[in-house]
């Protein structure tokens, strides 16, 4: 099989939302499915996917409120929101068995499924994230509750965009950068450019606690994190590994928080192992 440069783009109806998502590979492979995590989209994994089609039925989806996924009407993006839709999704795909990888949010996600679900999971891999957090705690909770109120500002153009991006983010290189905010941005009839994510989703996202969850899960767990990030704390990793019954841990040293993006071929190089073990 040729490997594929761009995904088969995808929609399917769900719990009243319209999802997006991208496939690659035949899909009599094995199956593995990717959750981005908050704010991003489906199209942040198309290195990860590029590598894996060879050997993978890969499924990457943009979440509730994401990309080009609908938005619920009332703002609905607890935990149980987002688990719910990868329930339903999997049933719909007709996915018997599965690897699941998760960044941030779509970590969470992705441990929360494997604990409800061990029938159906292979292996886990989550990325750069705990089991809980504290949303309310957030240094940047009041910029949320203003966006979610009046909107995403809109940009003149890209170049603005990316200047923006990089005063908070300064690990991920310039080329899957830009590769971002293309999937990212939306153009208005005005001719600027806007985040197409809810707006809402930063301040009205709910996670839940997962630490009980996580003794659950009995498929193998890779717990991925970015050396330069200040998410997953040394004791924390600790913890999560005595927590999971089957675990290991790797960091990505010159990575941030988005690992995929900061370091694919690193990132890539550690999964696929793992994913054939």
């Amino acid at each position: 099989m040729t490997a594929a440069v761009e995904p088969r783009e995808r929609t399917v109806d769900a719990r009243g939302l319209t999802f997006h998502y991208t496939e690659w590979g035949e899909p009599d492979a094995p199956n593995v499915l990717l959750l981005h995590g908050i704010s991003n989209t489906c199209r942040l994994w198309d290195p990860v996917a590029q590598a894996l089609q060879a050997r993978y039925h890969v499924i990457a989806l943009d979440q509730r409120g994401h990309g080009d996924t609908s938005w619920p009407e009332d703002g609905a993006y607890a935990a149980a929101d987002f688990v719910g839709d990868v329930e339903a999704l999997v049933d719909l795909w007709g996915l018997d068995t599965l690897d699941i990888i998760g960044l941030s949010m779509g970590g969470m996600y992705s441990i929360a499924y494997a604990a409800r679900h061990p029938e159906k999971i292979n292996h886990v891999v989550t990325i750069d994230i705990r089991p809980a957090i504290h949303r309310e705690k957030h240094p940047g909770r009041e910029l949320d509750k203003h966006i979610s109120e009046h909107g995403h500002p809109e940009l003149p153009d890209h170049d603005v965009a990316f200047k923006l991006a990089r005063l908070t983010n300064q690990t991920t290189p310039d080329g899957p950068m830009k590769h971002r905010l293309q999937h990212l941005l939306k153009q208005l009839p005005n001719g600027k450019w806007q985040n197409k994510h809810d707006a809402r989703v930063s301040y009205y996202w709910e996670p839940e606690n997962l630490w009980d969850e996580l003794p659950k899960v009995t498929a193998p767990v890779l717990i991925v994190r970015g050396g330069k990030s200040q998410v997953l704390q040394d004791n924390v990793v600790d913890d999560m590994l005595a927590a999971f019954p089957n675990a290991q841990a790797v960091t990505i040293d010159e990575a941030g928080h988005d690992v995929p993006e900061d370091r694919p071929e690193e990132f890539i190089a550690a999964i696929e192992p793992f994913l054939a073990s």
